[in-house]
């Protein structure tokens, strides 16, 4: 028994041979080896798809006409007026 719990031990301590990569395929040529390229390569580090937004109030004025209000951003040209209200579409004057 202290056998079998010594030779586990010692197969997770260093590995199991089982665990190691496949052999290669030794009927591959040479022009195939040059073309070989990871079947799981990592994608190109790109920029995050959304970008970060100010969701501080800005002033906007309203599409619809009127004196220019202070709003709090809730995506596109949607902003909540700090005062209450239903949501105003408008533009920021805010970069």
């Amino acid at each position: 028994m202290k056998i079998l719990i010594l030779l586990m031990l010692a197969c997770a301590a260093t590995g199991c041979a089982t665990l190691s990569a496949l052999p290669a395929n030794p009927g591959t040529s040479t022009a195939s080896a040059i073309d070989d390229t990871p079947a799981l390569a990592a994608p190109d580090p790109i920029a995050s798809p959304f970008p970060v937004q100010n969701t501080a109030p800005q002033i906007i004025i309203p599409a619809t006409g009127g004196a220019p209000e202070i709003g709090i951003p809730l995506g596109g040209d949607l902003y909540l007026p700090v005062t209450g209200g239903p949501p105003v579409i408008g533009l920021s004057t805010s970069p």
